[in-house]
């Protein structure tokens, strides 16, 4: 027929045959020398469960019959065997296990697709939250600066101030436009989307006067501790004069900071930022406040990106 043939004279060889290599179809007689042919059956199917056994039998009962297919064995045929008949059987077999490889390989294509799939949706929710973690973020850092803005606008424009000297006039003015310039850097940092995506940022450093800095960020936030009537204390060290850093990151990271201890202390509560040399190229600085705080089983949670814990009434995080 056409087809690579293994022969064994006894049923011990041919577990020995079935251990060693891997066949399609297995012809056994039930009846052996050694062994029963279901034994060879049975082991033939716990090494391979998509071989075919074909077994044959001279002395046919309903027992044996029975006890075969129930063993898994793809044919049962008498003696004598014709040959027509065995190699229908044969291209049969084959033909039903090429069905099952590929059904096989189907089922395994499918179960990867599904994976993929699964795990392409998970990237999507991680970039739905990234998405929505980013527009909480940036709300949360325009706000102060709009703030500022409409604070100051407001007491230029209002008819219940008394009239305001020409020099803090321009120093109301020069608050709104620090804050502008500073909202304006947040936009512009919004739409550069390539950077943000790509998790990379580009610092600009420079030398510029970090007590200028402070006062303006002081100026810029006096508004909003005004609502809760908060002080904020700026304390920097006399050896501190200019230091070389990104201005503008600098002046988000305090804002930020700030914002969220205005947010977490109460009513008449005390904001602090304590700037010190630890060493010659070492600037420590420190925002501290009276508020709830943070437990010391959450204060590393603090650093994980978009982290947040839970305070004493209200959601704390960085």
């Amino acid at each position: 027929m056409g087809y690579s043939v293994t022969t064994a004279v006894n049923g011990q060889e041919a577990l020995a045959l079935i251990r060693r290599q891997p066949f399609n179809i297995l012809i056994a007689d039930i009846k052996l020398p050694d062994i029963s042919g279901l034994e060879i059956l049975q082991t033939a199917k716990e090494l391979n469960p998509e071989i075919a056994v074909i077994m044959i039998t001279g002395h046919a009962s309903i027992e044996t019959a029975v006890d075969a297919i129930n063993e898994g064995a793809y044919a049962y045929i008498l003696k004598p065997v014709a040959m027509s008949e065995l190699e229908n059987i044969i291209n049969n077999a084959l033909r039903e296990q090429r069905l099952l490889v590929e059904n096989r390989e189907l089922v395994e294509s499918l179960q990867q697709s599904n994976k993929r799939l699964e795990e392409t949706n998970r990237a999507l929710e991680q970039v739905s939250q990234a998405k929505s973690d980013f527009t909480a973020k940036m709300s949360h850092e325009l706000r102060t600066p709009l703030n500022s803005i409409i604070g100051f606008s407001e007491v230029l424009l209002s008819k219940n101030t008394p009239p305001l000297d020409q020099a803090t006039h321009d120093e109301f003015l020069n608050y709104i436009h620090v804050s502008g310039s500073h909202l304006l850097h947040l936009i512009n940092s919004i739409l550069d989307l390539s950077k943000i995506e790509s998790g990379k940022m580009t610092l600009e450093p420079s030398e510029f006067d970090l007590t200028v800095l402070l006062e303006d960020i002081k100026m810029t936030v006096l508004p909003m501790l005004a609502t809760k009537k908060q002080t904020l204390q700026i304390e920097i060290a006399e050896d501190i004069s200019s230091i070389f850093a990104d201005e503008p990151k600098m002046r988000q990271i305090f804002l930020n900071l700030i914002s969220n201890a205005h947010k977490f202390t109460p009513r008449e509560g005390k904001i602090s930022v304590v700037c010190q040399l630890e060493t010659p190229n070492l600037l420590h600085c420190s925002v501290i406040d009276n508020g709830i705080g943070i437990s010391p089983q959450d204060q590393q949670r603090i650093f994980e990106e978009m982290g947040q814990v839970r305070g004493n009434s209200n959601a704390r995080g960085k």
